[in-house]
């Protein structure tokens, strides 16, 4: 260990007061230098301790394994310090100096440079005293150290004494409570953006299904738990929890191992997320690969840009290994200073125990990434520093001779500085405003490509990533598939990301911000099945401008034609025999009637409003009546001229005139009592009306169907009168039969509508208001065709024959 010492600080050309480790108070100082403020420095050189069971006196422990990152690392505070005291701006003209110490990444160790840094300055002596405040430590700040596990024991501590810690790679949350950790602060992001990161990236590719493994320790165990938070709350759940012990030996470790990848694998997940130490995730992606699993791996940055984990034999076939590491800048003019450093004493190497196999991977750019952070930090305190001693680029100006270490914490929490082109600050947690990049493992000469970066908002490329499926699909990672729009889920087991898929039903939608229960519609609203919304019902009816409306209007027009026709012609020959033997003033009545029937069908056309539902079937009910009325009481009279002669010319008479007003008024009467009954029986069209529809046909519904069909089946039963009156009975020789034309209208009118009643029954809708304006504008047309046309024809055409001596019989 003296030797290995020895030669890494020949290696470096340190001209500086060198110790070396042996039993003096400074056995793991590694080097220093003296200057008129001194900074601490906590760099992990090695990774083991040596024969720590058997440590029974408080002596120096033993360090092996060299740790490339960590010696480069310290090597970036060199670099760092060295560079400002030779600017011109920072600091000018004060020096600053440092001691370096390994921590062998074990608490034990760490606790004798962290008592040297507590010592007053100038001694090796640690004082405590009820008041602090005027107590000046051996050094104004640190820088470190490296690891969850060692910063603990640091932090209380240095926290006391309130000297700055800057760690350069401890994430841990847990120290952003500056109730706790006042004086600790770091210049790479917290777990927790790390972990919100993650959760935004499982999310962009809709991976709800995955399996977690963290290293048994207070690093690993409490990102899993930030994530299995954070993770649920966005709908992703964890299959299986796994935990690598960091307290066993490798045949042990490897044995839990085995059982964690055995129940991955029994999970079916294809994403695992790792949150491990480098040893731990070294141990477990040996596994990986001696078992030729493939998956999709998210690494957190305590390994994923590990050179021991690039170097692994075989690790480009565990899959896709996607991670998130800070955000870093290439320093410039570190490489040179490295390289320089090596080459100066390169004959060195040679048989000493600085393996050579160690000078690539300190020599790999990718190791160099692992500078950023301390070379930042470094750059942290001199600006503090610079602000507390009111420098300006030309000198310093100190207001007073003795500056404390807690008078530079309150410049450290206020820095704000430009490196590498971009501003850096600290939060009032302690955590940088940097966030981190996202990479990928790749077969390029870093062995990594960066895909996208991370600071709150998520910016990635994924058509760099090689997903290793057929045509490079996103390889799919859920309990359950995606519930379509109008969908909700209904779970299943124990995790709510394994769910079955429902539909809403009408009058139900699924609400954006509820995937587990459909929601009722608002009143007066509605919705189809599997629905994400509701909406106001669409009132359909017949429009003016439908085909059919129009073919009807036209029809209605000629019938309106002949009707007006009839009526001019019959008004002006009222004093002919014909007129008076049918009917005379009562054909102008039912003519009139007819015209109000015909223009009743605009009743049935546009939107339908309350008056208009009032009056749609009883005004052409109506109109028939006194229609059919007139017709059925000229059929009485005809069947009693022609076949009971016997009858006295009196009751004749009578039945002609007061008879006939009388028989009208009571089949008016008669209808008008079921007309009103139908129409207060009509309610409001939208009263009270409960929408269960999105789509309605607006139509004017019969409330009361018994009294519908009283009214029209009184019309039949008049018209039924009219032809059973009439249809054996037989003119006289030589006389107009009128008989014929009342038994052919009334016969027309009841096949007409005994067809209608059925058909009307089958059709819906807009059909059966069209069946209806066709079956009135029909039926009148046959009253017109049977009893007023043949009429018409011989007023026009043949005038001799409508004179007294062929309706005499009729009219005496």
């Amino acid at each position: 260990m003296k030797k290995l010492i020895f030669y890494i600080i020949l290696l470096l050309g340190f001209n500086e007061n060198l110790v070396l480790s042996t039993s003096e108070p400074v056995a793991y100082q590694v080097f220093k230098k003296s200057g008129e403020f001194m900074i601490g420095g906590l760099f992990p050189f090695h990774t083991n301790v040596d024969d720590l069971a058997n440590h029974w006196k408080p002596e120096p422990l033993r360090c092996s394994s060299l740790n490339p990152t960590g010696f480069l690392q310290a090597l970036a505070m060199k670099f760092a310090l060295e560079e400002i005291n030779n600017s011109s701006t920072l600091l000018p003209g004060e020096s600053l100096g440092y001691e370096v110490y390994d921590t062998c990444l074990n608490p034990l160790v760490i606790l004798h440079p962290v008592l040297l840094f507590l010592a007053r300055n100038g001694t090796e002596d640690v004082e405590v005293s009820c008041n602090m405040t005027a107590y000046k430590t051996r050094v104004l700040a640190v820088i470190g150290p490296s690891s969850t596990e060692v910063a603990t024991v640091t932090m209380r501590l240095f926290s006391t004494f309130l000297i700055p810690q800057i760690s350069y790679s401890v994430t841990a949350d847990i120290f952003s409570d500056k109730s706790i950790y006042p004086a600790f602060y770091r210049t790479v992001p917290s777990d927790k953006k790390q972990v919100d990161g993650m959760v935004t990236l499982m999310t962009f590719f809709q991976w709800n299904w995955i399996a977690a493994v963290a290293s048994e320790d207070n690093y690993g165990e409490t990102a899993l738990r930030q994530f299995s938070s954070s993770g649920m709350a966005s709908g992703i759940c964890i299959a299986y929890e796994g935990l690598i012990p960091t307290y066993l030996s490798s045949s042990e470790t490897s044995i839990v191992i085995e059982d964690i990848l055995d129940r991955i694998e029994q999970t079916d997940v294809k994403v695992v997320l790792v949150f491990a130490s480098l040893t731990q995730s070294i141990a477990l992606f040996k596994e990986v690969i001696m078992r030729n699993m493939t998956r999709v791996w998210i690494g957190s940055a305590s390994w994923v840009l590990s050179q021991s984990i690039l170097s692994l034999p075989g690790i480009e076939r565990v899959g896709t290994v996607i991670g998130f590491f800070p955000s870093s800048h290439t320093v410039l003019g570190f490489d040179s200073f490295i390289r320089d450093i090596i080459l100066q004493t390169h004959d060195d190497f040679q048989g000493i125990a600085l393996e050579p196999d160690k000078i690539p991977i300190i020599l790999d750019p990718l190791t160099a990434l692992h500078a950023h952070s301390v070379y930042t930090a470094v750059y942290a305190v001199a600006y503090a520093l610079h602000k507390l001693l009111n420098c300006t680029n030309l000198n310093c100006n100190k207001k007073e001779s003795n500056i404390y270490a807690w008078k530079l914490l309150e410049e450290v929490k206020k820095v704000d500085f430009s490196i590498f082109n971009t501003s850096f600050k600290f939060d009032s947690n302690g955590n940088p405003n940097t966030g981190y990049d996202i990479v990928t493992h790749s077969m390029s000469g870093l062995g990594f490509t960066k895909i996208g970066s991370y600071n709150k908002e998520m910016a990635l490329n994924s058509t760099l990533i090689n997903w290793g499926t057929p045509l490079n699909a996103v390889p799919e990672s859920q309990c359950s598939g995606n519930c379509l729009k109008g969908q909700v889920k209904r779970v299943k087991g124990t995790h709510s990301c394994c769910f079955d898929c429902i539909d809403c039903q009408e009058g139900m939608f699924q609400s954006s911000g509820d995937e587990y229960q459909c929601q009722p519609c608002p009143a007066g609203q509605w919705s189809n099945a599997r629905s994400t919304s509701c909406s106001n019902p669409t009132y359909m009816y017949l429009q003016w401008s439908d085909i059919t409306v129009i073919f009807l209007l036209l029809l209605s027009f000629v019938l309106l034609c002949f009707v007006l026709g009839a009526i001019i012609l019959f008004f002006r020959n009222k004093h002919s025999p014909l007129v008076r033997a049918a009917g005379g003033h009562m054909c102008s009545f039912a003519l009139m009637s007819l015209l109000v029937v015909n223009l009743s069908i605009i009743l049935f056309i546009g939107k339908p409003a309350d008056v208009v539902c009032q009056l749609q079937q009883p005004l052409p009910a109506m109109g028939f009546t006194c229609c059919l009325s007139m017709l059925s009481i000229k059929a009485l009279q005809v069947m009693l001229v022609t076949d009971f002669k016997d009858v006295p010319t009196k009751y004749i008479q009578w039945l002609k005139t007061k008879g006939t007003l009388a028989f009208m008024m009571f089949g008016i009467v008669t209808q008008g009592i079921f007309c009103t009954w139908f129409i207060l029986s009509a309610p409001s069209l939208y009263q009270n009306e409960q929408v269960t529809f999105l789509y309605k046909y607006l139509k004017c519904e019969v409330p009361n169907v018994f009294c519908f069909f009283l009214m029209f089946g009184y019309n039949g039963v008049l018209a039924l009168i009219s032809f059973m009156l009439n249809c054996v009975a037989q003119a006289p020789a030589g006389q107009y039969n009128l008989a014929r034309d009342i038994t052919f209208s009334s016969l027309a009118y009841l096949l007409i509508w005994i067809v209608f009643v059925p058909v009307y029954a089958e059709v819906t809708d807009g059909k059966q208001l069209l069946l209806q304006m066709a079956v009135t504008l029909v039926s009148s047309f046959g009253i017109m065709l049977g009893y007023f046309a043949p009429k018409c024809y011989i007023l026009l055409f043949k005038p001799e024959m409508a004179g007294e001596e062929y309706f005499k019989i009729y009219n005496n």
